[in-house]
């Protein structure tokens, strides 16, 4: 079904295209929020607030941007919400998949060193490697960099997300490629 008439449907109180709506962006509302949090209960707790915050709020979705930019915003923002209200200060990691435009997993494509153990370890020591700098970076440049390279956003949909402008997610986006660097290169 069209995303403009999902969201009609929605606005009319539509509870199969809301069902439709849980069915096709679950998956990424719930990963999104298990990266924040690291706990799976906690995830799917921050999911349902998710939800029910779009069921209550759909009315004031403008279309300004496109539903699935919308419900990250939110997600961002009841992980934020739920981190506050729970002191936690926890580690973002990035994971070896990316979501594909329909809440799926795709594993990232990597060459097949199946064969060398050495490569292999290597490999595994890299990742590890990215993993904690990103984990390291301050809050609001680890978010930009999640959203650009994990969630392969553009700027506009960032920009629409994080509510700023397209010039401050290129400078943002670029400070944060520099610290990510900088810490990649003290930790080789």
């Amino acid at each position: 079904m069209p995303e403009e008439e999902l969201i009609e449907r929605l606005k009319n109180g539509d509870e199969s295209a809301f069902a439709e709506l849980i069915r096709m962006h679950e998956k990424l509302v719930f990963n999104l929020a298990l990266r924040y949090v690291k706990n799976y209960d906690d995830a799917s707790d921050i999911t349902q607030a998710v939800f029910i915050t779009v069921y209550r709020s759909i009315g004031g979705f403008k279309g300004k941007s496109r539903l699935s930019t919308w419900l990250y915003r939110i997600t961002i923002n009841e992980c934020i919400d739920f981190s506050r209200r729970n002191k936690l200060y926890t580690k973002f990691t990035i994971p070896l998949e990316q979501p594909d435009g329909e809440g799926e997993s795709l594993e990232i494509p990597l060459p097949d060193q199946s064969y060398d153990p050495e490569l292999r370890y290597e490999s595994r020591e890299l990742q590890d490697a990215i993993r904690q700098a990103v984990e390291s970076l301050p809050p609001i440049s680890r978010e930009i960099i999640i959203l650009r390279d994990v969630h392969d956003m553009s700027y506009t949909e960032i920009a629409e997300v994080l509510n700023i402008e397209l010039g401050t997610v290129r400078s943002r986006l670029a400070r944060a490629r520099i610290k990510l660097r900088n810490k990649l290169k003290k930790m080789m």
